[in-house]
């Protein structure tokens, strides 16, 4: 018989602190891959090397977030080793076209040759078989109107969701329960699909992974290591003092 079973859900980390021990714990938690957000993150460029590095080591890809002011970066962060990189703000073709073209070598591209992690991983014996992940992130709605054109472009390799920045970028606030936003959500995975192409949902809460999947998204990237730990160490004191409030006032008293 044949197989009916769904394809399986990418989940990736995000990371936001340049902290190796936060790397390693996210590299080695079973992610598909990690995030280093140099949009947003407390990263500088010398720091994400490094947690490329690490990543690399613990053989886990790494994808790097660049803003769309940013797209010389590209070349640099896939020459220490990122799998690929995540488009902040992909509005426009031309922005893609653009970031693919860095991301390529001659005559494909722009990317000037400068070895693979510098001769640390073989080399190929053609350098058009390297091919980087170019995920544009779709974040207002210049780009949700051109999310057909943008997955169509050679060598984009899939469409990521920015689901705050979408709402404020529609002119609707925070809300992205707003009917408009969660219509857009589903044209840019109908854009993505039609392309035959995977799109990611930047989930704020991994308790809403079963709703993103039954929604057809393929790939879920978790909320950042900060939310993690703020989230974290609220439950621990919420749970502290849930134990520590019943029993003041038991101690010290005179009979």
């Amino acid at each position: 018989m044949p197989d009916t079973r769904a394809p399986a859900v990418r989940l990736g980390a995000w990371l936001i602190m340049p902290e190796p021990l936060v790397v390693e714990a996210a590299g080695r938690a079973g992610f598909d891959w990690v995030g280093i957000d140099l949009q947003h993150g407390t990263w500088d460029i010398n720091l994400a090397f490094r947690g490329i590095q690490l990543l690399d080591a613990l053989g886990v890809p790494a994808l790097v977030r660049v803003s769309e002011l940013e797209l010389p970066l590209i070349p640099r962060v896939l020459d220490h080793g990122a799998s690929g990189v995540v488009i902040a703000m992909a509005s426009s073709v031309e922005l893609v076209q653009q970031a693919v073209s860095m991301a390529r070598y001659a005559p494909e591209g722009t990317r000037s040759y400068g070895g693979q992690r510098y001769g640390m991983r073989p080399e190929p014996a053609d350098v058009a078989d390297v091919r980087p992940e170019i995920l544009p992130m779709l974040e207002d709605a210049r780009g949700v109107a051109a999310a057909a054109e943008i997955a169509a472009i050679p060598g984009v390799t899939g469409l990521h969701i920015g689901p705050v920045d979408l709402g404020l970028g529609m002119g609707l606030g925070m809300d992205r329960s707003h009917l408009r936003v969660q219509s857009a959500f589903d044209d840019i995975r109908d854009a993505a699909h039609a392309a035959g192409l995977p799109v990611a949902m930047h989930a704020v809460r991994p308790e809403d992974a079963a709703v993103w999947i039954e929604r057809g998204f393929d790939e879920l990237v978790f909320t950042a290591d900060i939310e993690v730990l703020r989230r974290g160490f609220a439950d621990q004191v919420a749970a502290g003092r849930g134990t520590v409030a019943p029993r003041i006032g038991t101690y010290g008293t005179s009979a």
